[in-house]
C-alpha cells in the first residue's frame, strides 16, 4: 500500500542527497533496510581531518589560504533544517557578509579533475537551507579537496536547485514506497563499495 499522505513527516539529511546521486540504491538499504555501511578508519581519520581544517579555518580571512574573505564571517558546523524542503544537515562552513552567503563543503579526498555529482548536488542542498534560513539567495559555493589542496568553486543556478527539489521527492519515494531503485553508478565501482555484497542479493 502507498504510504504518500506521510511524505511531508519525513525529514532526509543531506547526506541523503549525497548518497543518491552517487547510487540510489545506498537510500535504500540505509531507509528501508536499515543497513549502514561499517564506519570505516578512513571515516574516522576524515572527521579528524574536517575539525583540524575547522581550527585552521577560524584563525583566517580566506578560504583554505585561497581567496580572499576580507570582511566575511564563517560559521563551522552550522546545523540546518526546513521542514518546507524536508531537509537537514550539518554544513561544514558558511561564510557570510550582508546579504551574500556562500557554503563551503570539505572533502578528504583527491580532486579527480571535476566535480562529481554527488559532490556538487550536495553542496546545492545545502544552499537550498541557506536560502531559506537566511532569507537570500545562494549563488555560488566551493568544495575543499584536502589532498589535492584544490579549491572548487560551483555555481548555484535555479535549474540545479529545482533539481535537488526534483531529487529529494524521488528520494522520500523510494522510503516511503520501500522501492528499490537501479544501480546508477558505474559497474566497475561496485566491487569496492561497502554496500556491494547486500547489494547483490536483493
Amino acid at each position: 500500500m502507498r504510504r504518500d499522505c506521510y511524505t511531508s513527516e519525513i525529514l532526509i539529511d543531506v547526506t541523503d542527497v549525497k548518497q543518491y546521486f552517487f547510487c540510489p540504491r545506498i537510500v535504500y538499504f540505509n531507509h528501508v533496510l536499515g543497513y549502514y555501511e561499517r564506519t570505516t578508519e578512513s571515516e574516522v581519520e576524515g572527521k579528524e581531518v574536517h575539525e583540524e581544517l575547522w581550527n585552521k579555518e577560524k584563525r583566517r580571512k580566506t578560504i583554505l589560504k585561497k581567496r580572499s574573505l576580507s570582511g566575511y564571517e564563517k560559521i563551522f558546523g552550522l546545523r540546518l533544517y526546513s521542514r518546507r524542503l524536508r531537509l537537514k544537515g550539518i554544513l561544514d562552513c558558511l561564510a557570510y557578509k550582508d546579504k551574500e552567503y556562500i557554503p563551503i563543503e570539505y572533502k578528504e579526498t583527491n580532486y579527480p579533475g571535476y566535480i562529481p555529482a554527488n559532490h556538487k548536488y550536495q553542496l546545492v542542498a545545502y544552499s537550498l537551507l541557506v536560502d531559506e534560513t537566511y532569507n537570500t539567495i545562494t549563488r555560488y559555493g566551493y568544495i575543499y579537496y584536502s589532498k589535492s589542496d584544490k579549491l572548487a568553486k560551483v555555481k548555484l543556478t535555479i535549474d540545479m536547485k529545482r533539481y535537488v527539489r526534483e531529487s529529494v521527492d524521488k528520494i522520500i519515494n523510494i522510503i516511503i514506497n520501500e522501492y528499490l531503485p537501479p544501480v546508477r553508478t558505474r559497474k566497475s565501482r561496485c566491487i569496492n563499495c561497502g554496500y556491494y555484497k547486500i547489494c547483490q542479493r536483493v
